[in-house]
Order: structure tokens, then C-alpha cells, then sequence
């Protein structure tokens, strides 16, 4: 559907409940908020007017759609919304930011990931997470050796 309006995205992003805040629902509001702000060239306050959200929610998440578009996860998260509405967002120059923490995604099979866990607990760690970053902080202690 490649001639949609801007009352079709608002229309849209009205749909999405507004103080939620999973991740699957943040990622589809940001993905609308980036089509008014970067395909249609709406303002940040005409954005928040047309919407019912503030100015500084508009801002978050226009930003959020440049900085995930082509994370496997976000584009998960906002398939209906990417096929309803198609737009590619690498065309958008990004500001440069480098990030505190990078984040990996890793898909295991079931045996290693009972591994992990039954490791993590002897350990007392509360998630996987720790447990594996324990064991990539060891292995590169080890190859630096």
C-alpha cells in the first residue's frame, strides 16, 4: 500500500495505546511518528497536536526509528506497520552517537540456553544475561593472554 495519507498514519498511531510502555507498542508508535515526521515533514508540535502526545514523546521516538530500522527485533515489532506503510528510513541521514552499552542478539538452541541457566544459578546470578557476559569477559581475558 504505497499511497497512504497522513490520516491513515494518525489514524494508526491513534489505535496505539499512549502510556504503555512495552517495547512492541513503543516500536510501532515510533515507526508512525517517523513516517509523519520524515515521510510526510510534519513539525514536532504539529505531530504532538495531531496526536494527543507531547512534544518531547514525538522527539524520543523519531529518533528511535532512525536509530532501529534495521534492527531484526524493530522490524518485528512494526511488521503490519511496515507493510501498511513502507518507507525507507536509511535514506534519513542519522546523527553519530556512540552508545554506552551495545546491544547483541543471540538465538540459541534450547539445550545450550538450559546450560546457560543451570550455570547461572550455580553462580546466583539472577539472568542468563550476566551469566553469559561472565563468560565473554573470561574468554577475552583469556585470548589477551
Amino acid at each position: 500500500m504505497e499511497d497512504y495519507t497522513k490520516e491513515d498514519v494518525i489514524n494508526a498511531l491513534s489505535k496505539i495505546p499512549k502510556k504503555l510502555r512495552k517495547r512492541s507498542l513503543v516500536d510501532q508508535r515510533s515507526y508512525l511518528i517517523g513516517l509523519l515526521a520524515f515521510r510526510f515533514m510534519m513539525t514536532e508540535h504539529g505531530i504532538a497536536a495531531a496526536t494527543g502526545h507531547n512534544r518531547h514523546t514525538v522527539n524520543h521516538n523519531k529518533k528511535i526509528v532512525l536509530q532501529y530500522y534495521d534492527d531484526k527485533e524493530y522490524m518485528q515489532n512494526v511488521f503490519v506497520h511496515s507493510v501498511c506503510f513502507p518507507f525507507d528510513f536509511s535514506v534519513i541521514k542519522k546523527i553519530p552517537r556512540t552508545p554506552k552499552k551495545v546491544k547483541i542478539t543471540v538465538d540459541l538452541d534450547r539445550k545450550l540456553y538450559t546450560k546457560l541457566r543451570a550455570v547461572g544459578s550455580i553462580l546466583g546470578h539472577e539472568n542468563t544475561r550476566d551469566t553469559i557476559k561472565l563468560f565473554i569477559e573470561n574468554s577475552l581475558k583469556l585470548w589477551e593472554k
